[in-house]
């Protein structure tokens, strides 16, 4: 009888837990063993709990194809299915429909401002047709007038971090791939001929979408600790390692409490600075993040607004995004009660009290959330989001070729330091998982 083949995954979060469900499916094939830091699995998919309220760490709106439902079916029943009504700030400080609008961008501009914004934009298909940057990339698709004065521009450089002409452009299309489908002028010229007051820029195309339950994302990764388990997965949870060694033509991890475990293959999810710490192999190059500051609220009194999420498309303030969980869950003792997204660089010097006052003063001068502000705390992520400046992208694809011709293999956002959404991940996983069941059954 042929030995299974023993493979580690490192890191509990949604790329680490569908690698391991599909490949428990052929549990004659493999044994497999589940590592996670965390005393919990989920990753970034967990809570702040506060007065009997759940928060999440940003806003996670989940289409009912994602391939966490395809390894897992029996979560989706656990989750709630919900209209994915998201809305903007305009540049103007009004509210439209996310992320913009003809009739936003007529009431903002004018009819005359979104004439020439279409003549622009004819004038910017031969000025911007090398698209070598991501400003001439959006420019070429919009025109420069609909991506200044809809305030998208703002919105890029405050969701990266830094200014538009430093981001790298192959790394920046994978989150703007949208764009290329329904921004063109064409596509705005038929939508006002036909009198649609519909979306300059189409938002993701998400028509059935779910959340976690309002219990948190801890019932969703119980749910799947126990289908795990009853796979036969090892779940090794508050676990912490040491060592990841070459060992022959396999691996040894060495275990914080001494012990020694040998494994055929090696799958790692976690960052990148932390399995080359464990494998003892420098970098190649230093790999940059953006922390995630989160401000947790409850508010009694008029929002403002009916959407739920709420983007910054204004150049003035520096929060991102608010996601209101009460228009999900309904409201808590009668109060609404909503997170705030602010990237931050690893250079910035935090202040808490500093961003609380700064927002909270903004959005009531735009006439949203008046009432009583409840401020309930914060969480700060340090390695939330990788980023790809412009012309660095071949040594990022360098230290990550090191690491792979080392031995390991690199799956999900972190493992691979890729600005990927959680459904890219997921999908991802499950052709990783198809690949290493082919290795073995060809």
């Amino acid at each position: 009888m042929e030995v299974r083949k023993k493979i580690a995954i490192l890191g509990g979060g949604v790329t680490g837990v569908v690698v391991a469900g599909e490949l428990a499916k052929d549990n004659t094939l493999f044994d497999v063993t589940l590592i996670e830091k965390s005393s919990v699995l989920g990753g970034l998919h967990r809570n702040f709990k506060k007065d009997g309220l759940n928060y999440d760490i940003g806003a996670f709106v989940l289409p009912t194809s994602h391939s966490l439902f395809k390894t897992f079916p029996e979560v989706k029943k656990i989750c709630l299915q919900i209209k994915n009504n998201m809305g903007s700030v305009t540049l103007n400080g009004n509210i439209d429909k996310y992320p913009c609008t003809i009739s936003g961008y007529i009431r903002d501009n004018g009819i005359s401002g979104f004439a020439s914004a279409c003549l622009n934009t004819i004038l910017c298909k031969f000025q911007h047709r090398d698209r070598s940057t991501l400003p001439s990339f959006i420019k070429y698709y919009i025109g420069a007038d609909i991506y200044e004065k809809s305030g998208l521009r703002g919105y890029i450089e405050r969701l990266y971090g830094m200014k538009d002409e430093e981001v790298d452009i192959e790394f920046a299309t994978k989150r703007l791939s949208e764009i290329q489908k329904a921004a063109s002028i064409k596509a705005i010229a038929t939508k006002a001929l036909r009198g649609r007051r519909t979306a300059l820029v189409e938002p993701p195309t998400l028509k059935e979408v779910v959340v976690r339950p309002s219990e948190g994302f801890q019932k969703i990764y119980k749910t799947v600790e126990k289908t795990l388990i009853a796979q036969g997965v090892n779940l090794s949870l508050n676990c912490e390692m040491k060592s990841v060694n070459r060992k022959g033509e396999g691996f040894e991890i060495k275990f914080a409490e001494g012990t020694k475990e040998y494994y055929d293959r090696v799958i790692s999810t976690i960052p990148i600075e932390a399995i080359s710490r464990l494998i003892d192999q420098p970098l190649q190059k230093q790999l940059e993040y953006k922390k995630l500051l989160s401000l947790f609220y409850r508010f009694s009194g008029e929002l403002g607004y009916d959407s739920n999420i709420l983007h910054n498309f204004t150049n003035k303030s520096p929060w991102k995004r608010i996601t209101t969980f009460s228009k999900y869950y309904g409201t808590y003792e009668g109060d609404e009660y909503f997170v705030v997204e602010i990237t931050l660089g690893d250079e910035d010097k935090i202040d808490i009290e500093q961003q609380k006052q700064e927002f909270e003063r903004y959005v009531q001068n735009l006439g949203l959330f008046q009432g009583q502000l409840k401020f309930q705390g914060s969480l700060i992520i340090g390695n939330a989001y990788p980023v790809y400046r412009r012309n660095c992208l071949q040594g990022v694809v360098d230290t990550k070729q090191s690491l792979q011709k080392w031995g390991l293999e690199l799956a999900g956002r972190q493992g691979e330091f890729d600005y990927i959404s959680s459904y890219d991940a997921a999908a991802n996983a499950i052709s990783l998982a198809n690949k290493i069941k082919a290795d073995y059954c060809n």
